[in-house]
């Protein structure tokens, strides 16, 4: 069983997810679940068709900014599109920790058997601090939020159903907006419990809930 990751990390925000996709990484690893890792100048359209082909993934994990129709790769360069090349995401569950693919992408490559998609239906928004930019894991006001989106990877890697696995993911981002909505939580407080909430409300999952990966 093959996991596909793709990171590029040409900026700030693309820097941090590729930083946390670590922790997905690692635990693919630990289970003993081949991982095909697109950092950097690889996360290309061209490296992704390559690797599909050849490692025929049952799980992928898309990183970067993101359109409705589409996944960005390296430099924003499109790595995965409707009507271009979608369709290298059939049969396979997918994660896209991207703006907005929720919207139009995520619908197309779950119209196919047995495929499965969790994204996002607009904005993934994320604060982050500036003195931790060359220390993304250890940033604590980015932390709720990134441990909450991999809670999708780390259950799918469980063997968790697509939609559990979300499921769980939403119940992550619920636990961290009432942690700081506390009574007695300031505006700092209070904006990052909006956006805990923001996230929650537009992750979706798409196609074949049941989706999971299975034991060669």
């Amino acid at each position: 069983m093959t996991l596909l990751v793709t990171r590029p990390q040409h900026d700030d925000a693309t820097a941090y997810l590729s930083a946390w996709a670590e922790e997905v990484i690692s635990t693919a690893k630990q289970r003993g679940i081949e991982v095909t890792d697109l950092r950097d100048t690889n996360a290309n359209k061209t490296c992704l068709g390559q690797a599909i082909e050849e490692n025929a993934p049952r799980l992928v994990f898309l990183n970067g900014h993101g359109g409705a129709d589409c996944v960005f790769g390296h430099e924003n360069n499109i790595l995965i599109k409707v009507e271009d090349n979608h369709d290298l995401l059939a049969g396979k569950i997918t994660y896209a920790l991207a703006c907005n693919a929720g919207q139009e992408l995520g619908p197309r490559i779950s119209e196919t058997a047995d495929s499965a998609f969790i994204g996002y239906s607009d904005k993934f928004i994320f604060p982050y601090s500036r003195s931790h930019v060359a220390t993304p894991q250890n940033d604590p006001v980015a932390r709720p939020f990134m441990a909450a989106s991999n809670k999708v990877m780390i259950s799918l890697l469980e063997g968790r159903r697509a939609q559990e696995a979300s499921d769980l993911s939403k119940n992550s981002f619920l636990e961290e907006y009432n942690n700081y909505l506390s009574s007695d939580a300031g505006a700092a407080e209070a904006q990052i419990a909006q956006c805990l909430w923001w996230n929650m409300s537009k992750q979706v999952c798409l196609g074949e809930g049941d989706a999971r990966l299975t034991p060669n």
